[in-house]
């Protein structure tokens, strides 16, 4: 049945479709280097003739973008009837102010995404390949984004959104969660060039993305060239810091067929300095002393080669991948640094081989796309040493019990096969009404072994050589209408979200047996927008479930237990978003706010316990936010703004022994924060066409709470701490706040082929901390250039 159903697909697509070909020179007869076109959504690469192919197009006038060099040149409208067969295009040889209107008046991918009934916010990454660092800090600079990490490159990096942070917030590879590509592709890992964009969802999340999130989430979208492209770039940095990028797109003598490489490798020393404690021998009395870490080196490596058709009558684009994978990481201390390690790391490999399809059918009225994913993870944790370490990397004691991080230490192999799958499809069942369908499917099975690890007592096998494992699916149905000539748009979905872990688990006493879980719920969400030139208000409800993820129901099999038992978090969201553009195409603003609410109900934190921690359901919370945001940009010379989130975290229905911390606070989570930045441009400065950029961002994030604070011993939000409370804040050393100022020099040569830049992070040498006390680094310096081969 179902393959009568393809057939009659194609059938009916092919119907209403022919095939036709271009040839594209400049009104004076020159040929365009490197042209490339979009019609219809497709992107179509012209050989060196000027000339390419396009099959299965309907009739109708279509609306046609022009680039040289990935530059957009030109626009036209063009009829195609079906019986020609060769369509001749001549580009104006100055189109500099037809284009000028024609960007004002386009909607561009970006404007698309954030006037829908969603809270998005769109980074538009083209203009960001000369900054240096990762997505991580560019993230981090954004209305009501905030990056939180354990150190430098390659360390452990949480996202905070709207309150919630962690897992609650969801990453995204082109539609394909993250965690499928290792740590070698990662917000603290992949460079600022690898990207065409980054979408951020503030609460309900769309359903072609068929997400558990709980609070929002991020998609990096990969660069998706229109012409040839090679690619390179190379950063240095302090503490030893080094980044290289290459980014190649080829097609063949036929435009259709293409063939690519995104490779991306990191290395850090992270040898910054700290401010550590210290035991004077003779006094036996605290003391602090500024040293280099020594033991935290990072080296990752990431690499994809590709190959695809696209315009086929059978396919609008197929993509086969093969990626590779590589991280070490050292490891010098616990998460709240109090305690430092000279010896453990960790290692990963990771194999992936990846398939999408792209197709529009049935006269354009059905839209799928699918992706299929299967991807091998080894994964190594080693802490075998019998010495102690103090912080300026001195043994300060031998012929200790083998491990630092844990009593007995640890050798321990995990080997991870994981699969997933992505079907969305939309269907236009009448003019602007349309059904949507997402449905995200996720396996992974774990096996390994620890000799040093954690032992059934009663089976006496290492329980890391049992397999365990995790699936889950999540489906969604939507029906999205377009409503008064477009202006307003509504949208209503439908989620079911299905999970299954089977594993090995313990009880308190040790006892041990095969377990099982699984979990069936419904969310539902619903988004409104409304909009017209220059206003835009939107109005989004979800009603979210977070599913545990295999780490939390699982463990780590060293210092974390194993908890079959958890439930999903689930949470009401609701956001409201107003937006003002103001002004003409020279100089022009932007005012937009967000208001938003969440309750969250068996919210799932760690259980500190002894020997082993646990992951539990413990608190409720509410909260409740608003972000601001206004930029102002003179003359595409000058734009400047600021944006500024605060979010009111609460537990709220505590248990009785918890009585005291109703009302207060969640501990360590920042609830004030902002940045203020300029940007100003000049061209012509050494030639013509070339270009020189001043960048100055500057950061801030008011004192939060290391641990839970009653509510009633609070410090008000600009007044002194009080003594109880001063030591249990961060910072503790009577800052209100921590400010960091980044600035950057960017100049881009008059042939586009090279960009250069030089950065300086935290600028004042501020002491800066994320989560509890570690420190990041102080001052940094980083040169960054990138070649363009075509």
């Amino acid at each position: 049945m179902i393959k009568y159903f393809l057939l009659l697909l194609f059938i009916s697509s092919a119907a209403f479709a022919c095939d036709i070909s271009f040839s594209l020179n400049k009104e004076n007869g020159t040929s365009i280097k490197n042209a490339s076109l979009v019609i219809d959504n497709k992107k179509l690469t012209l050989n060196a003739n000027g000339e390419t192919n396009l099959v299965d197009i309907n009739k109708g006038t279509y609306y046609i973008e022009i680039y040289e060099n990935d530059e957009l040149i030109d626009t036209q409208t063009l009829s195609i009837d079906c019986t020609t067969k060769h369509y001749q295009i001549i580009v104006l040889n100055d189109t500099t102010e037809k284009l000028e209107e024609v960007i004002i008046r386009s909607q561009s991918i970006k404007q698309k995404l954030e006037n829908s009934p969603f809270s998005v916010q769109v980074i538009d990454m083209k203009t960001q390949y000369d900054r240096s660092g990762d997505v991580g800090n560019l993230l981090n600079r954004a209305a009501g984004i905030k990056v939180r990490t354990n150190g430098n490159l390659g360390s452990e990096t949480q996202i905070n959104l709207g309150g919630l942070q962690g897992k609650a917030i969801r990453i995204f590879k082109d539609g394909i969660p993250v965690e499928l590509f290792g740590h070698g592709f990662n917000i603290g890992t992949i460079p600022t060039n690898m990207l065409e964009r980054v979408e951020v969802y503030k609460g309900a999340m769309p359903v072609y993305l068929a997400s558990d999130a709980l609070g929002g989430g991020i998609n990096l979208v990969t660069r998706n060239p229109t012409s040839n492209l090679m690619e390179a770039s190379y950063e240095i940095g302090s503490f030893n810091t080094h980044r290289v990028t290459a980014n190649v797109f080829i097609t063949g003598k036929n435009p259709s067929h293409y063939v690519g490489l995104n490779t991306a490798y990191n290395y850090s020393d992270n040898n910054y300095k700290v401010n550590t404690p210290f035991i004077a021998s003779e006094t036996g009395q605290k003391y602090y002393k500024e040293v280099k870490r020594f033991h935290d080196a990072t080296k990752s490596y990431y690499g994809e080669v590709f190959t695809g058709i696209r315009g086929k009558k059978w396919a609008d684009d197929v993509k086969f991948s093969f990626i590779f994978s590589d991280f070490y990481k050292e490891i010098q201390n616990d998460s709240e640094m109090g305690k430092v390690y000279g010896k453990p790391f960790n290692k990963e490999q990771n194999y992936a081989a990846l398939v999408s399809y792209k197709k529009e059918l049935l006269d354009k009225r059905l839209k799928i796309n699918s992706t299929f994913n299967y991807s091998h993870f080894n994964t190594r944790l080693i802490d075998t040493a019998t010495v102690r370490y103090d912080w300026d990397g001195k043994i300060i004691l031998k012929d200790q019990v083998i491990g630092e991080i844990n009593k007995g230490g640890s050798n321990q192999r995990l080997r991870y096969d994981l699969f997933s799958s992505r079907i969305s499809a939309t269907y236009e069942i009448k003019d602007n009404h349309f059904v949507e369908l997402g449905e995200l499917f996720y396996y992974q099975r774990r096996k390994g072994s620890d000799p040093l690890g954690a032992v059934s007592p009663v089976y006496n096998i290492d329980v890391l050589t049992i397999p365990a494992t995790y699936q889950k699916n999540i489906l969604a149905l939507a029906l999205r209408s377009l409503w008064l000539d477009k202006k307003v748009e509504s949208i209503f979905a439908v989620k079911h979200y299905n999970s299954k872990t089977e594993g090995f688990t313990t009880d308190k006493f040790n006892f041990a047996w095969q377990s099982s879980k699984s979990n069936n719920l419904l969310g539902y969400l619903g988004g409104f927008k409304w909009n017209n030139d220059q206003f835009l208000t939107k109005l989004s409800y979800e009603y979210a479930t977070r599913l545990p993820d295999e780490f939390e129901v699982f463990g780590d099999g060293v210092l974390i237990k194993e908890n079959l038992d958890l439930n999903p978090e689930k949470s009401h969201n609701v956001n409201l978003n107003a937006q003002y553009v103001y002004g003409n195409k020279k100089n022009n603003g932007t005012v937009a706010t967000n208001l938003f609410y969440r309750k969250v109900k068996d919210a799932i934190f760690l259980q500190p316990d002894i020997p082993y921690n646990r992951y539990i359901n413990f608190h409720q919370v509410e909260i409740k936010g608003i972000e601001i945001e206004a930029t102002y940009n003179i003359n595409n010379q000058i734009d400047f703004g600021f944006n500024g989130t605060y979010q009111d975290i609460r537990r709220i229905n505590e248990k009785a022994e918890f009585k005291i911390y109703e009302g207060s606070r969640v501990a360590n989570i920042p609830f004030l924060f902002g940045n203020v930045f300029l940007n100003g441009h000049l061209n012509n400065i050494l030639k013509t066409k070339d270009r020189l950029s001043l960048r100055w961002n500057l950061n801030y994030v008011h004192r939060f709470y290391l641990t839970d604070i009653p509510k009633s011993q609070e410090p008000s939000l600009f007044g002194e701490a009080t003594e109880v409370s001063s030591e249990l804040i961060i910072p503790n050393d009577g800052r209100l706040g921590q400010f960091s100022h980044d600035i950057g020099l960017y100049y881009q040569f008059s042939n586009k082929k090279i960009r250069t830049s030089l950065e300086m992070m935290n600028l004042g040498n501020e002491k800066l901390y994320d989560n509890f006390n570690v420190q990041k680094p102080g001052r940094s310096i980083h040169f960054k250039i990138i070649y363009n081969f075509f």
